[in-house]
């Protein structure tokens, strides 16, 4: 290889070499002080790269190559290692002519003459555009896996750590290279018995994915809870590890209970309401029909109430109504389900009580009532009807248990 007046001479052994080079092969001018090498020589499989021909490129500086997403910090160690003379290795985005991006990955070398001076850098250039797209769909993978909110690890075949997202720590208290290596023994709470822990590795040894929640414990000894999927990971038939993907059943704990809240429960007296009547009572009925659990169920009215509205307002008859609430609170089990019907209306479930049970009651509440001061600052009454299910229909023992308040009422209003 010879160069003279910017004139690059190859013999017919370096033709041959260079020429027939799978990779792309571009040889340019030793830079100068503030010059830009040119390009001396292009072999074939660089302009079926770049879809320049040898007469379009040769004379040209590589800044033909450039565009707008060409890797400026690349650019700039490039120049610094050809005014160095110091090897060079690097990729970056690269333009064909028409424009079309792809990425190079490039090995420059100085060349020398017999006299040790430099004449010409050899390029040797690879089209990497497909596995760097990739290594892109990779790392857009990885950054997808780590910034999830799920808590995502994955085992080797042996059932070690062999990567933990963020989720994973900040849920485990362990950083990953606490983990890394290690059993996932380590956050073992004692929960769960060896039956558990045998179904477990059965159904991944089986190449089956195990769905369950777990009960561990962090590294600050806290327990906590996680709805995990472990699944194996399985090429060629053989088992070559797991991945395991939780979700904070602790927080879904936490939103089911809020979601019941907003649902079923009245938002004025904090008691159940009439959906979760609806829900209860259909549940206390079919527990009759299947086991023979008996209840009882009391219905409940405010006497005079619509005084209190009208002549006080509703501010008081919401603060009658609380206290009227609590007042059923304080006296009727916890076993059992208090619930604010509409209105002035309440209802009692009490579980497992006969007739002369709820017929007890009754007379207590009427009489604690009657002389609380909740009757007396608001000129209320209540009015208590009773009755023990029996089998019959939902809707017509619901209308019995009614009209027995409305006869109890009725009573009330004729001893006046």
């Amino acid at each position: 290889m010879k160069l003279a007046n910017d004139i690059l001479t190859l013999n017919d052994y370096e033709v041959a070499i260079f020429d027939h080079s799978y990779n792309s092969v571009v040889i340019t001018t030793p830079l100068l002080e503030g010059d830009h090498p040119k390009i001396l020589y292009v072999n074939d499989a660089f302009t079926q790269m770049s879809g320049y021909t040898k007469d379009e490129i040769v004379g040209k500086t590589p800044r033909i190559l450039q565009g707008e997403k060409t890797d400026r910090e690349v650019l700039r160690r490039l120049k610094e290692c050809l005014i160095n003379r110091e090897y060079f290795e690097g990729k970056a985005i690269n333009y064909t002519k028409d424009g079309r991006e792809y990425w190079v990955e490039w090995n420059i070398s100085p060349v020398y003459d017999k006299d040790k001076k430099l004449i010409a850098f050899l390029s040797l250039q690879k089209d990497i555009s497909l596995p760097q797209k990739l290594l892109n769909h990779i790392k857009l993978f990885q950054k997808a896996i780590d910034q999830n909110h799920d808590a995502i690890a994955l085992f080797n075949a042996k059932g070690d750590y062999i990567y933990v997202n963020k989720s994973y720590t900040q849920r485990t208290g362990y950083s990953a290279e606490e983990l890394i290596g290690k059993n996932p023994r380590i956050l073992k709470s004692g929960q769960h018995d060896e039956e558990f822990y045998k179904n477990l590795w059965d159904n991944l040894f089986n190449k089956t994915s195990f769905e369950t929640i777990f009960c561990n414990k962090n590294a600050d000894g806290l327990l906590y809870y996680e709805k995990q999927t472990i699944t194996p990971i399985v090429e060629d038939e053989n088992l070559i590890g797991f991945v395991t993907i939780g979700k904070n059943y602790d927080i879904e704990q936490e939103q089911k209970k809020q979601l019941k809240e907003d649902v079923f429960i009245d938002d004025l007296t904090r008691l159940f309401n009439k959906k979760a009547f609806d829900v209860k009572y259909k549940s206390a009925i079919e527990s009759y029909a299947n086991g023979g659990n008996s209840f009882s169920m009391m219905f409940i009215d405010l006497d005079n109430f619509k005084q209190v509205n009208d002549n006080m307002g509703h501010d008081k008859g919401d603060d009658a109504l609380r206290s009227c609430a609590d007042f059923l609170k304080e006296h009727i089990r916890r076993s059992d389900d208090i619930f604010r019907f509409g209105g002035d209306e309440f209802i009692v479930l009490l579980y497992g009580a006969k007739e002369q049970d709820a017929s007890m009651l009754c007379e207590k509440l009427e009489n604690l009532f009657l002389n609380s001061t909740i009757a007396k600052s608001y000129n209320i009454g209540m009015s208590i009807g009773y009755k023990e299910y029996g089998g019959e229909e939902g809707d017509i023992f619901f209308k019995e248990t009614d009209e027995e308040m409305y006869n109890k009422k009725r009573e009330r209003k004729a001893r006046r």
